[in-house]
């Protein structure tokens, strides 16, 4: 018995089928607007299952390549997987994306063989409503049978962020500890995210209804990195050098530029203060929390098209995107004293970004960021020492009110702003 999505089928079909030992090609492609056999399509999409570790993966490419979650490799950088026709081979992680969750890996398959894959589908066709098929090792339920499990559902969302998956989909197929790295498939049989994540209530490692798969497109856009990362990471990215207005960050106030870092990335692409972000390669963007979200399917060095409106024009910026760098201020603060916790600047280093900002020694920081900084302890003044010595990144842009006390002992509150380089 099954059950597709709220239709009243039973939840979870395993196969005990034998298959056979010789190589396959990618698994055909059912027409999705024809009815749709729940046993044929899993007795498909099975032989291109991978079971890895305690996890799950999916090959997508007859040579070997193969998905699966970063979190399910961890630090491993070689395997032996079994695949859903029976056999095992041993695998090599190509690349890794530990912020998306992401991680690919080559199948050592002999020389003039194949192995069955599925085709890595559109996600960017999917509705809310669709149908899909979730593939895993559920609680490791495969160790008992050899063979994965299959959850039925629906599409429940998309464009949504999760922790550290922006963009991913949502769905309501049952996935559970174990499925990390398993396919999500479409009707026609095509992966169209990488399960990963669930949403849990009360502390239990189980689903409670939601299920968050790493999508298509995201997948699509990384994978040539991920091939060429010669087993090492690759990068997430930013629009480095843009200064937002302060606002709500579910508000269209919150993409409206306030200032532009010289010499930045985002000053190369044409940003100027007063601009506000309408779309992001073609993606309408109507809040930071959005733009966020889109930001994170693109890694380092990926060029995207940026629509800003300007006035009553909108223009079109081709900008380079670049992986956070950790900036060095050049900013040294005196320690805190019995109870005086303010914190003091003690020295600025010649050339820095502290000192092309207008710090001196003797100043005062009152605010930062727009936030009046108020320690009630200790521990709160050593949290702000740490966070400006290990969160700024070049060309982000802090403003900075200082309190400082001329020779004459007069006593004045100035605005700087800081340039992290």
């Amino acid at each position: 018995m099954m059950r597709l999505g709220r239709r009243g089928w039973a939840a979870v079909l395993a196969f005990g089928l034998g298959w056979a030992a010789g190589g396959a090609a990618a698994v055909a492609v059912a027409p999705a607007t024809e009815p749709v056999d729940l046993t044929e399509l899993c007795v498909r999409v099975r032989p291109a299952f991978v079971f890895i570790g305690g996890g799950s993966g999916v090959i997508i490419r007859p040579d070997g390549l193969m998905l699966t979650n970063d979190h399910v490799i961890g630090r491993k950088r070689s395997f032996t997987v079994r695949i859903g026709d029976g056999r095992s081979f041993k695998a090599k992680v190509l690349g890794t994306d530990p912020v998306g969750d992401l991680a690919a890996l080559k199948l050592e398959v002999p020389e003039g063989q194949t192995v069955p894959h599925l085709e890595l589908g559109d996600s960017g066709a999917l509705r809310v409503g669709d149908e899909a098929l979730a593939i895993g090792n559920p609680f490791a339920l495969g160790v008992l049978d050899q063979a994965p499990t299959f959850t039925v559902g629906i599409i429940s969302a998309l464009n949504h962020t999760q922790g550290t998956y922006t963009e991913c989909i949502v769905t309501d197929a049952e996935v559970n500890p174990g499925n990390s790295g398993g396919p999500l498939v479409n009707l026609a049989g095509a992966v169209v995210g990488i399960n990963g994540q669930i949403s849990t209530r009360f502390g239990l490692r189980s689903n409670t209804g939601l299920g968050f798969a790493i999508s298509a497109r995201q997948i699509a856009i990384w994978l040539p990195r991920l091939e060429a990362a010669g087993g090492g990471e690759v990068k997430h990215a930013r629009i480095a050098g843009l200064e937002f207005a302060k606002g709500p960050k579910e508000s269209a106030e919150s993409l409206v530029v306030k200032d532009v870092a010289d010499g930045s990335p985002a000053a190369a692409a044409g940003f100027t203060a007063g601009d506000a972000i309408v779309s992001l390669d073609g993606a309408p963007v109507a809040n930071a929390l959005r733009l966020r979200g889109l930001l994170g399917i693109y890694p380092d060095g990926h060029t995207v098209p940026v629509t800003v409106k300007r006035g009553d024009a909108e223009t079109v910026l081709e900008v380079t995107l670049t992986a956070p760098e950790r900036a060095k201020l050049g900013l040294a603060l005196a320690r805190a004293r019995g109870d005086d916790l303010a914190p003091r600047v003690e020295k600025v280093e010649d050339g820095s970004a502290a000192a092309a900002a207008g710090f001196t020694s003797g100043d005062e920081i009152v605010e930062w960021a727009g936030q009046r900084l108020e320690f009630s302890s200790r521990d709160d003044r050593r949290a702000f020492d740490r966070m400006i010595r290990t969160t700024l990144n070049v060309g982000d842009i802090v403003p900075v009110k200082v309190k400082r006390t001329d020779a004459a002992g007069a006593t004045a509150e100035v605005d700087l702003k800081l340039v992290a380089r």
